[in-house]
């Protein structure tokens, strides 16, 4: 109890002594520890919606698990990420504040029940699922959400990891959520647009929360992370000032990928507040170079990646997925490590998706990909792109032509594929066609091509293949090119 009493001299003390007295010989205080496990429903009720099939044409389809038309919260369901807890029960917030489960996949997606289990989170645009605790990253902190007598809505809303950094403009967000083998949590800030003292950052916080540190930085608006079986981390980034295209980049403790704050809005945002004039900002010589560039019409807003290790996923099964928030597409990487060195290929999949996606997870349960997202801040993507969605990838069990191996040789490229490819076409050299080019590291908004044979030239190069030859095993080829030089 708080006791509270107004006066002035020695009577108005001696009153309100009395008056702690004659309390003191009152009933026992309540036990406040009884408060401490969880109370009534808030939200009772279970909305339910009926998923919609992809077919069997292929051998992966899209099918959508649509979300609720309408719940008596009003709920705009522009969905920002998701997570499934080891018994297949997913998760899934919203741009809002709200996070919402879905139960009844283990049966199929004809009869999906829907129920609120946290709201009023600051964005929230990450989530992870450790044991029975929810983990989601908002604009403010890492928050963790303890459902305390297990009725299925979180009791305690506990701010696990607050952030020092929490911008006002729009889009100063704090994007995904990935936790490594010994636990850590990694999350990652926008760098334009936040008010923040580094050009993005990002954060480690240690599996207990008590502590955190900035392990990478020059993050200009990475909209999603990923995580390899070996705990190295991913990044994507988006076009923009300094970032002459989007990108992903596989991280080193230490490292720059490249945001420079020579920008500012003043009332609005600037480096640290303000204390930091962009004006004056030593320029970095260099940046550590990306993993990938993603030209603008391959993916122009990037979103998070996904290893896929379950084999019932089919072919895909053992490759990195990418997300694209601006395209609304689905891609995996073919990846090739020169020591510590490593580039990849990108191929896209053959589906488009209802709206802007930027989160996948695997579930445990059946072994399939699903993914969230939204169209918010999407300029020059996929026109006609949705509000929010929910989807799973599914694997048919139908084979799967594609292209399995990119790497570099040092008299050209060899493509390796999981199918035969035919002795006589595959030496036909008007069958390729390769074009390169670099790109410019500047302050202003993204970069034009330029020529890496003419490097003052603006404009792409034709790259000449002077012979192609199958491999031994039938299943690729060899492109030879001479004075094959690095580009991006």
């Amino acid at each position: 109890q708080i006791v509270r009493t107004t006066g002035s001299g020695q009577p108005a003390l001696d009153s309100f002594r009395g008056l702690l007295q004659w309390k003191s010989q009152e009933e026992m205080l309540p036990d406040l520890r009884a408060l401490t496990n969880g109370g009534l429903l808030r939200w009772p009720e279970n909305l339910v919606t009926q998923g919609l099939s992809g077919g069997d044409a292929d051998a992966y389809v899209i099918d959508t698990l649509p979300v609720p038309e309408k719940t008596p919260w009003n709920t705009w369901f522009r969905t920002s990420a998701l997570a499934f807890d080891e018994d297949g029960v997913l998760y899934v917030s919203t741009h809002g504040g709200d996070i919402w489960t879905v139960r009844g996949l283990e049966r199929g997606i004809d009869h999906l029940e829907w129920k609120r289990f946290a709201a009023g989170l600051f964005e929230p645009f990450g989530l992870q699922v450790v044991g029975q605790d929810v983990f989601a990253t908002c604009r403010d902190r890492l928050v963790r959400l303890r459902d305390l007598n297990a009725d299925g809505e979180a009791d305690f809303y506990e701010s696990f990891s607050a952030d020092e950094d929490v911008s006002t403009f729009f889009h100063a967000y704090n994007f995904d959520l990935m936790r490594d083998r010994a636990g850590n949590f990694y999350y990652v800030k926008a760098g334009q647009y936040t008010s923040h003292a580094f050009p993005g950052g990002l954060i480690k916080v240690s599996a207990d929360g008590a502590s955190r540190e900035m392990i990478a930085t020059g993050f200009r608006m990475p909209n999603g992370m990923g995580i390899l079986p070996d705990d190295r981390l991913t990044v994507s980034d988006n076009q923009g000032n300094w970032i002459p295209a989007s990108k992903v980049s596989l991280i080193k403790p230490g490292g720059y990928y490249g945001y420079a704050q020579t920008h500012a809005r003043p009332g609005s945002w600037a480096p640290d507040g303000g204390r930091i004039d962009h004006r004056e900002e030593a320029l970095p010589q260099d940046f550590d170079q990306p993993l990938i560039w993603l030209p603008h019409h391959v993916d122009n807003s990037s979103g998070g990646q996904l290893w896929v290790e379950d084999g019932r996923w089919g072919p895909l099964s053992g490759r990195f997925l990418h997300t694209s928030f601006g395209k609304g597409w689905l891609y995996y990487f073919l990846l090739q490590e020169f020591g510590d060195v490593s580039q990849a290929a990108v191929v896209r999949l053959p589906m488009d998706f209802e709206t802007g996606i930027m989160r996948a997870r695997v579930n445990p349960l059946d072994g399939q990909v699903y993914t969230v997202g939204l169209n918010g801040w999407n300029g020059n993507g996929r026109k006609g792109l949705g509000e929010g969605g929910l989807f799973r990838v599914r694997y048919t069990g139908k084979p799967l032509s594609m292209v399995t191996q990119a790497a570099v040789r040092d008299d050209g490229l060899e493509l390796g594929f999981n199918f035969a490819l035919d002795p006589d076409s595959v030496t036909q050299l008007e069958n390729y066609t390769i074009e390169q080019w670099n790109y410019r590291w500047l302050p202003r908004y993204g970069s034009e091509n330029w020529s890496v044979k003419e490097p003052n030239e603006k404009g792409k190069d034709t790259v000449v293949v002077t012979s192609a030859e199958r491999t031994a095993d039938g299943r690729g080829v060899v492109l030879h090119i001479p004075d094959l030089q690095p580009a991006n």
